[in-house]
């Protein structure tokens, strides 16, 4: 069984889940929690400060695996408003803190690439502190078979054997990600000067649309997106119409099935999808880690 806490709307437990049942999540955001729940029945989710939580208190009973992302927007290039002393930078901390007091078999974090390397050390360093094989590395989602390119901070630690990286399988396009889609859904509305901006925009490059960001790219048909961001702060445009995509197009850029349930403003929703791991990155590494784990 699994626990993941920081779980989201559930797109690293979407991946896992086809390998691993996920007996408890939780998340501090009532929107996360509802879709979460939704969508994996099976799985009891904790509307929770994961601060709160405590693996002393026998909570964890039976769980083999710890797998999460802590909030990454303290450290990612892409947030605009980032401030001193968030402190959403202590939240990793917190991960290794219930991984020493669970003591799972294997456990399995994510982030932007971006952390500072104090940080990302601490944490290799504490997991070889408690026993663990740790494994740190560098993922696009791109070369797993995710419709977008979403490079990663992947580390994995494991107890009482070894563990390899997934074999790399080829990308989804733009293309076969947005074919998936049964209602195109959460259509962003823009002013006629905005939709103006937007069909300058051109792929393969970020360009200024608005307050001198580079915040606008066009997609490419049959090539994997960049990566998936919150589309309230930033165009992704459509390949061939001049036009935001859509939340349900950005949910299918990152793996999320069709008939996901989604709860939550358009705003909530936005940033759940643009905050989730590629399901197709989590399912490959969650299948690496059943090869070795039986």
């Amino acid at each position: 069984m699994i626990f993941e806490p920081f779980c989201g709307a559930g797109g690293m437990g979407t991946g896992f889940s086809k390998f691993f049942p996920i007996s408890l999540a939780a998340d501090m955001k009532k929107a996360a929690v509802k879709t979460y729940s939704a969508n994996h029945p099976e799985t009891r989710v904790l509307l929770a400060d994961v601060r709160d939580l405590s693996g002393s208190l026998h909570d964890f009973e039976g769980v083999v695996g710890v797998i999460g992302g802590p909030p990454c927007q303290p450290w990612s290039r892409l947030n605009l408003r980032r401030k001193p002393d968030d402190p959403r930078e202590e939240l990793m901390g917190e991960f290794m803190r219930l991984v020493g007091e669970i003591r799972p078999l294997f456990w399995v974090l994510e982030n932007v690439p971006t952390v500072p390397s104090e940080r990302k050390e601490s944490v290799l360093l504490l997991g070889r502190r408690l026993g663990y094989q740790v494994y740190s590395m560098y993922l696009d989602a791109a070369n797993y078979g995710a419709a977008q390119h979403r490079r990663r901070w992947i580390v994995v630690g494991i107890r009482g054997r070894g563990w390899a990286p997934p074999e790399p399988r080829p990308p989804k396009t733009v293309r076969e990600a947005f074919a998936t889609l049964t209602e195109n859904w959460g259509l962003m509305r823009s002013s006629p000067e905005v939709l103006d901006r937007l069909s300058r925009t051109v792929p393969h490059r970020w360009i200024p649309l608005t307050g001198g960001f580079k915040n606008a790219i066009r997609l490419v048909w049959d090539e994997p997106s960049p990566t998936v961001v919150n589309l309230k702060k930033v165009y992704m445009v459509h390949p061939e119409e001049n036009r935001n995509i859509s939340l349900a197009e950005a949910a299918a850029l990152q793996g999320f099935p069709p008939d996901y349930r989604w709860y939550g403003t358009e705003s909530e929703i936005a940033q759940m999808v643009a905050d989730a791991m590629p399901v197709e990155l989590a399912s490959a590494l969650a299948e690496s880690l059943k090869k070795v784990i039986g």
